[in-house]
């Protein structure tokens, strides 16, 4: 692989020598070794600032034909003087065996000794010089105030830019290092439509990391891109290092509701990138000429400051926005490949120029917002077979909602529902953002499991696929997902009729390093042109990317809502038989605590008992997929007595032929705040938790 950040100067040494083979008259063990800096990973960590001054690896390989039985020992130098030893850490048990040791102080030589474990003298086995750069530095800027990108109009930000706010300033951290003498250094910092810099003195003792931190004033008013510029000089002004970093210039949305779904063209900062599939040479299309014109994205935008999103970008696949930049999706209707022929996977990913794809605000009121998605599942030639999905996406204002999935489809076919698919923005590697403790899972009884990701033990491996977890008491589980490793909100999942176990997926391995927690890929989103790999690749600096973390996979769906097999008309437009099938999950983001979360799920599947005068209940008196209770308005004021199955978490009643004023609404003698519901004419909203038998007053106008 070409990857230009492992041109790091400290790593990019990589000598060796080795001795001639020596045998302790003691032991009896005849050694040759050799010694080397271990040149790392970019897409391992440490990343950013901590790269500089990180400690030092060193990896000896002895060359012995049984496994050692003396002590090996490396100790580092310093104009002569030694300042640390380790003792190896080996990392084979057969030949070639392998030790390392880890420095913090930067030697500028090492040497290899060994010692029988009970007797005799360390001899020395090998000696390196080290040549380190002379100066070495890192700078990274963020806003003075940061945003969720959605909120500023933008989507997936690479992370090595910056997202301003209009009117705001840059926060610019330094980390430096100089290897070969004490410094003293000024680091100054601006923007090049605004150039007066921010400036901050840097004392640099030699091999120890030095750290500043400057801010900024903002860039010009106007403007919509710009260049940060981060130099460190020596006195006198001669310049020993220099970054450029590029940032985006965005005004917050002022005209977008606290609560409600809105159509816009979310703005995106590259090229999207493109591969031709039969010469495989890369180039770029213009993301503004992506798709028709006439298609926008959807946001969905909640009191509690999360955002769910349908870009283009994502061939309309929703999924939350994170406020780092991350994403996360819960998947699609994703089939097995058919019979007569297809071209890498079948799933709406394919669809990167949006020709079957659609979305559609149905609902955007105070107190419920209601967004479509319909989709086929098509090949990489956008071939479709007929079977169609749509997804119903309902939103309240306590930030829940829920998935509808409506898919139609041949009798015999075999669909995936869901998955957990974390988005990354270009330059973001999975390590770097991604959060260890990825999932928890929540049984309904209280029991707790916490998904590590990588999997402990994680090794490379020939398929997608590890371990598959279990249920064997096949309780319904509630699952929280966090999408980046700074949000304190994560995002939730939860169907009742699922009894069913996902599998985990397999790290990637790249020279034999561990680079990704669980599947990688950037052939979506955005991108085009690439089928589906199982390698890391280049292509992360150019193009957002996905890591798949856990899989329900095929045939290990839950029991559907409701099914029905008619014969109907296909996409295609051909009358057959087919499947009709209606799935229904609890979503949202949030940073709920457990017991908060299993009242959620379970106010969600076990409906209240209710008691009614001056209504009657609909024929479907509770629907899931809205999470509602259905009535039919008879007079002007409506009693309800909500008996509890389970504590009932902010009910929603649907209320056909009710008048459209809403006076009050009364829980137990205790009038409601106007925060505290919502009413549109047809669907009221109740912020409140029923653990108790209560009465629930509704008082309507003329």
């Amino acid at each position: 692989m070409k990857l230009a950040q492992a041109a790091v100067a400290l790593l990019a040494f990589c000598g060796a020598v080795a001795q001639q083979s020596r045998v302790d008259p003691e032991c009896g063990e005849a050694a040759a070794a050799s010694i080397r800096l271990d040149a790392g990973h970019p897409w391992r960590p440490p990343f950013r600032l901590d790269r500089i001054g990180r400690p030092l690896e060193a990896v000896v390989q002895l060359s012995l034909e049984e496994r050692p039985i003396r002590d090996y020992i490396l100790a580092g130098y310093r104009d002569g003087k030694e300042i640390e030893r380790h003792m190896l850490r080996m990392r084979s048990r057969k030949p070639p065996y392998i030790g390392t040791a880890s420095f913090e102080h930067y030697p500028d030589e090492l040497v290899l000794l060994a010692q029988c474990r009970y007797a005799g003298k360390p001899a020395e086995i090998a000696r390196q010089k080290i040549e380190l750069p002379a100066f070495e530095a890192e700078a990274v800027a963020r806003a003075q105030q940061p945003q969720n990108p959605v909120d500023l109009n933008s989507i997936f930000v690479p992370q090595d830019w910056v997202l301003v706010p209009g009117g705001q300033g840059a926060i610019v951290e330094v980390a430096a290092i100089s290897n070969d003498r004490n410094r003293e250094a000024n680091v100054k910092a601006w923007f090049e439509s605004s150039p007066k810099p921010a400036e901050a003195k840097l004392a640099l003792e030699r091999g120890a990391r030095s750290l500043a931190k400057l801010e900024v004033s903002g860039p010009r008013a106007g403007s919509s891109r710009d260049v940060l510029h981060v130099t460190i000089s020596e006195p006198g002004g001669r310049q020993i290092w220099e970054k450029r970093i590029s940032a985006m210039v965005a005004e917050p949305r002022t005209d977008w509701p606290a609560f409600g779904a809105v159509e816009t063209k979310l703005r995106y900062a590259l090229p999207i990138s493109v591969r031709d599939p039969a010469t495989g040479r890369f180039s770029t299309l213009d993301y503004e000429k992506g798709w028709d014109p006439r298609l926008n994205d959807v946001v969905i935008r909640l009191p509690n400051g999360s955002r769910y999103v349908f870009w283009r970008g994502s061939s309309y696949i929703p999924f939350w926005a994170g406020r780092h930049g991350t994403g996360l999706s819960y998947e699609w209707a994703e089939t097995t490949p058919p019979p007569d022929g297809f071209v890498d996977s079948v799933e709406p990913l394919m669809d990167k120029e949006l020709r079957y794809g659609r979305v559609k605000i149905l609902e955007s009121t105070p107190s419920r917002v209601h967004v479509r998605w319909d989709y086929q599942s098509t090949d990489f030639t956008y071939k479709v077979w007929g079977d169609a999905a749509s997804e119903d996406y309902y939103f309240y204002p306590d930030g829940m909602g829920t998935r509808v999935m409506t898919l139609k489809a041949k009798p015999d076919a075999d669909y995936e529902l869901s998955e957990f698919i974390i988005l990354t923005p270009p330059s973001a590697y999975p390590l770097e953002v991604v959060p260890r403790n990825t999932v928890d899972m929540l049984y309904l009884d209280g029991e707790k499991k916490e998904m590590l990701f990588p999997a402990p033990g994680a090794s490379e491996q020939p398929s997608y696929l590890g371990r598959k977890l279990e249920n064997p008491r096949k309780l319904p589980i509630v699952y929280r997902i966090r999408m980046h490793r700074d949000d304190r909100e994560a995002a939730i999942y939860f169907n009742p009729n699922d009894r069913g176990v996902p599998m985990l997926f397999n790290s990637f391995f790249d020279r034999g390093y561990l680079v990704t927690p669980a599947y990688w890929g950037s052939h979506w989103p955005l991108a085009r042109g690439n089928t589906t790999g199982s390698t890391i690749d280049d292509r992360i600096t150019l193009t957002p990317s996905h890591n798949s973390m856990m899989t329900w996979g095929l045939s290990n769906r839950p029991a559907a809502v409701s099914r029905a097999e008619i014969t109907t008309l296909d996409s295609l437009g051909a009358a057959r038989p087919m499947v009709i099938q209606r799935w229904a999950w609890l979503i949202g983001v949030t940073d709920a605590n457990d017991a908060e979360l299993l009242d959620l799920a379970r106010s969600f599947s076990a409906p209240a008992t209710l008691q009614v005068s001056g209504a009657r209940l609909d024929l479907q008196a509770y629907v899931q997929e809205r999470r509602a209770y259905r009535l039919q308005a008879e007079g002007r004021t409506i009693e309800i007595e909500i008996k509890p199955s389970a504590n009932v978490v902010n009910p929603v009643f649907e209320i056909e032929g009710a008048p459209k004023q809403l006076k009050s609404v009364v829980l137990v003698s205790s009038a409601l705040k106007s925060g505290d519901y919502a009413w549109d004419g047809h669907t009221l909203w109740i912020r409140a938790k029923i653990e108790s038998p209560q009465k629930l007053v509704i008082q309507f106008g003329a």
